[in-house]
Formats: C-alpha cells, structure tokens, sequence
C-alpha cells in the first residue's frame, strides 16, 4: 500500500486500517478536532528523515483526540536478514516500564493488600535496617536512597552484558549494602534498584509473576495483548525488532542479557503505548481506574516539602506551554520515549533499535507538531524579571584566584574552573563562560549562579545555585606526581558490601585497577589521593590513609552510588 506522506489530523480516521491502530472511539478522550483546511498536516517522514532504510530505525506512534492513531516505522528489525520495521514490531523499553510496574503496586494498594507508606522490610526482610524507614513510595518516587544496582555491579567487575543477572541477585546485592546514598526522603537520585525490588514486592504479595498479574489487570483488560515482560531473555518473542549500536561504519548487535525486570525489561509495540497512554487520558477500562491514574501522575515529595518532577514512574513537567506526562528508555540499543499532553488529548510514542538515536527529540518534535496540527498556539507568559545584569570583566581583573578543581564531598562530582581568553570558564559537561555578577559571584549561562569562597588569594569552595536547589564544592588539591606517589596506592582492597577484591597495580607510568579475568580499568590522577575512571560513566575514587600518611583503602563515587568502600589487605 502507498505510504501516506502528510496526513492532516482531522483524517487520521479515515487511514486504512494498515496504517491506524484501534479504532477512533477506543481511544478517544477528547472531543473532535477541527476541518482539515484551516490545520496543518503532520509530516512524520521529515522528522525520520535521517533514518537509513538499510539500518535499524523507529517505529512511532501519534493520537489526538477523536481519531484513531498513526504509526509508521523507518528502518530494519533484523539486519542479518533482513526485516523491515512495522508498526507491529516489539521493541524493549527500558525505563519506559517503571510506570507499569508503580500501577501495578497501586493495584495492590486499591485491593488493600499494602500501602505506601509501609516499610519495605515488611516485604524484604533481606534488607537492612537503616535506622530510617524506606518506604513503597520512597521506592517509586526515586527517593529511597539505595544504591544504582548496574553501578554496582560493574564495581564487581560483572556489570550489564558480561553475565546474566537476576532479581535475586539484585535483591542479593543490596541487602549487603551497609550504606545508603542518603536518608530516605531527602534526595532524589533516580536508580533502577527501586523499581527491581518493587517488582519483587509485587510478586510476593500477589503470589504470582510480575507477568502474570499485569497480564491479568492491566494488559488484557486494556487490549494490550503484545505487552510481555522479559522474564527470561531466551525467550522466542515474534515480531521482534533486534537492537543494536553503532560501529565505525556499521553496527553491532547490542541485545539486553538480562532477566532483570520492573525497572525495566517490557516488550511491546507502540500500539500498545498509546493504548496505555488512551486509558491514562480516560481511564475507564479498569476498576478504580480514575484512582490509579491519578496517583501514578502525582509528582512527589521530599521530606522538606520540596515538590519533585517525578510522579510514580512518570515525569510531569512542562513544555509547550503545557503539561507534559512522559518517561524516556534506555537498554542496551533499544531507546524509547512516550509523552503525552493530557490538556490537549495528544499522544506520542517512539521506539528505537539504533541506539545511536534520541528517542526524546524525535518524539517532542512529533509531538510540537501534534499540537500545532490540532490547532494549539502557545500563549506565552510575561517575560519574567531579568536576572542581574553581568558585569563586564575590567581589563586586569586577577581570575586566577577562582580557578582550579573543586569536589563535592557528598556526590563526588567535580567542576573545574579555568581562566581562559581572560575570562572565567566552568566545566561540568560541557565548558560554559561565567559572567561576574558580583564580588565573588558569577552567573552561569542558564542563570544559575556560582558563588566562590575564598581564603587569602585562594578559592577554598564554589557553591552552584539554583532556583530548587544548591550544591557546595570544595577545592581539592593537585595529584601527586612520579613513580613514588603512584606506587603508594599499589595494593589490594576488599569491599565486605560487594565481597569483591581489587588490585591496583603499575602498568608502565599509569594505574589500573584489575580484578580476576583480566577485567580492568585505568585510572587517571586527578586531585589528590583522587583518581577517575570510565565506568559507568566517570567514576570516582578517593584514597584514604592513617595518622601516618600510609593507604588505608578508598571510596568508590559512581552514577548513583556514592560512598562505597574498599579496605587495603595486608
């Protein structure tokens, strides 16, 4: 059938049945949009334009209101074959299935069998007492302050696809952990341990698989029969699209190993994501529907009050001038994002199995589109007050007082200043310029502010601000230089949270940590006693040492797990 180029969304109900998923009243939540004439059309293609037909791809998905979906998909399943994309592919979410596993957990709550409020020892006696409760919520809200499980488990030297890891072995994993990232409920820190042990708790409770119940509550009453968990990832799946990763001038395979679930792990189509998205807009087609639906979309708290962006397995922010329900994904090659924009009944799902793509800004601008084919011009506010205007550098200033390497002793994240060109430059991602606003005070270029401390001629601490929070860095002093300063470190640490060794030893003029089976990292100086490593993104380690200057051990800073620590062995 000839593919349709421009589709106008007054007619998307007229598609051929080829094309749309559902019918117009299944999903319908809104009333009907205007005639097409006085709208314009939605160009799927020109967003996915980039997208090689010899290649992996997407599929995408859009619903407005009063008219069925549309789906199209650019690109290959399967390139050994080869397989075109469709719209019924199966793709892997990543994180995308946390707000189905957090429905599930509310299910369990309207049929009285938990709360969120109870202490998760009450189900996982495994745990540790921590002295503070972590409760059901805190594990939703992302504010539990347990530590990143994948973090973890590369310090062990098995992280994600170099063996298969299991609920129980996460459950295993964190019951070692002596320490948390913080008290429960004064941070949030965003880590998949959450919602791997709210799957377990789900399963207790309801006594059977994390499978079994959704299937019988949420995806068979909502038609969302292509909806499966990866319990086993050896499991024949029909229909589904194999992910992989860029490589020089082609691609890898880059499959998710795993049979770790909740966190993650749904295989579905995008069909069945703007199903999912229908009943969220209109949630009729389950008992107590409304309820559930109106919990998942309930950002949280922390224990202060302060008011968070997260839901329960959702982020509720704002965009376009409205808001905007959505959670993107990540695993292995696959990568997808589902958005919704309630006010307007829009919806928009992508999913991808060329992990080189950015799911979120394909799926934002589908969704720009959306709103503006169904006729929605953003209003926008008064310019709000201008922050201080930036003083321009006098020729001669002295910069050099504000630069150097500042650590924040809490997360282990470093900002490094510079004085570049004559002026002052902040590194934390990308390098931006700083504009003096004040005496010791600078302005970044989002408007958040840096305030420096200083003792004598010297910067002792930085503090980056913002409107919701701050963070105090404190200066760190240069690394050590020569053989001697490296050969100091040279040992063998021991984690009891991990039971793992660790042996840093001397490769030429370098460091690297080695553990059995030729696993190792190297590990750059940075400050003193401080090294990095890429692992998990950029970690940290910081070397401790007795009254007498000699290496005791270190600690372990990596994404989203802060503090973990290794004792030298004799």
């Amino acid at each position: 059938m000839r593919p349709m180029r421009f589709v106008t969304v007054a007619a998307l109900s007229c598609l051929p049945a080829s094309v749309a998923w559902g019918s117009a009243p299944q999903y319908a939540a809104r009333s009907a949009v205007a005639t097409p004439q006085d709208r314009p059309a939605i160009d799927l293609d020109a967003d996915f334009a980039s997208i090689a037909p010899t290649g992996p791809g997407c599929a995408v998905g859009v619903a407005v209101a009063g008219a069925a979906p549309v789906t199209r998909a650019y690109g290959l399943a399967d390139l050994e074959h080869p397989v075109p994309l469709g719209a019924d592919s199966v793709f892997e979410t990543g994180s995308l299935a946390k707000q189905f596993t957090a429905a599930a957990m509310l299910l369990l709550v309207q049929d009285d069998k938990l709360a969120l409020e109870d202490d998760i020892r009450r189900y996982l006696p495994e745990l540790p007492d921590y002295g503070t409760p972590i409760t059901i919520r805190h594990l939703l809200t992302h504010t539990s302050g347990l530590r990143e499980q994948w973090s973890l488990l590369a310090l062990t030297g098995n992280g994600p696809g170099t063996q298969v890891h299991t609920l129980s072995v996460i459950l295993d994993m964190a019951s070692r952990q002596k320490g948390l990232n913080f008290t429960p409920g004064a941070e949030f820190l965003y880590t998949n341990t959450n919602y791997a042990l709210a799957a377990i708790i789900i399963e207790r409770v309801s006594g059977m698989s994390l499978q079994r119940f959704t299937e019988q509550r949420m995806f068979r009453p909502l038609g969302m029969n292509h909806s499966r968990w990866r319990e086993d990832f050896r499991t024949i799946v029909p229909g589904r699209a194999m992910a992989y990763a860029s490589a020089g001038d082609g691609f890898i395979a880059n499959m998710p190993f795993t049979n770790v679930y909740g966190n993650g792990g749904l295989l579905t189509t995008i069909g069945d994501l703007l199903r999912w998205n229908a009943f969220l807009d209109n949630p009729s087609g389950l008992a107590g529907g409304e309820a559930l639906a109106a919990a998942l979309q309930t950002p949280g708290k922390l224990r202060d009050g302060t008011s968070l962006e997260y839901a329960l397995g959702l982020e509720v922010t704002r965009a376009n001038g409205l808001r905007l329900v959505a959670h993107s994904g990540s695993t292995a090659g696959y990568k997808t994002w589902l958005g919704r924009y309630p006010e307007k009944g829009i919806s928009v799902a992508v999913m991808c199995n060329n992990g080189g793509v950015d799911p979120v800004s394909l799926g934002e601008r589908v969704a720009g589109q959306a709103l503006r084919a169904s006729g929605y011009v953003e209003s926008r506010p008064a310019s709000p007050a201008s922050p201080p205007a930036a003083s321009p550098i006098a020729a001669g200033t002295d910069l050099t007082p504000y630069q150097g390497l500042f650590r924040n002793p809490v997360t282990g994240a470093l900002v490094e200043t510079k004085v570049v060109n004559h002026q002052l430059t902040l590194q934390q991602g990308p390098t931006e310029i700083l504009a003096q606003t004040g005496e010791e005070r600078f302005q970044r270029a989002d408007g958040g502010s840096v305030q420096f401390s200083r003792k004598g001629a010297k910067a002792i601490a930085l503090t980056l601000g913002t409107d919701a929070s701050r963070q105090r860095y404190v200066a760190v002093a240069p690394a050590g230089t020569g053989s001697a300063a490296l050969n100091a470190y040279v040992g063998t640490y021991y984690c009891a949270e991990l039971d793992r060794r660790i042996s840093v030893v001397r490769k030429g003029d370098t460091l690297v940590m080695r553990q059995p089976f030729a696993v190792e990292w190297p590990l750059m100086p940075r400050f003193a006693d401080g090294f990095t490593t890429r692992l998990r993104g950029t970690a940290s380690l910081v070397f401790t040492r007795t009254p007498t200057g000699q290496i005791d051990g270190f600690s372990a800073w990596l994404n989203g797990a802060r503090n973990i620590r290794f004792v030298r062995q004799p």
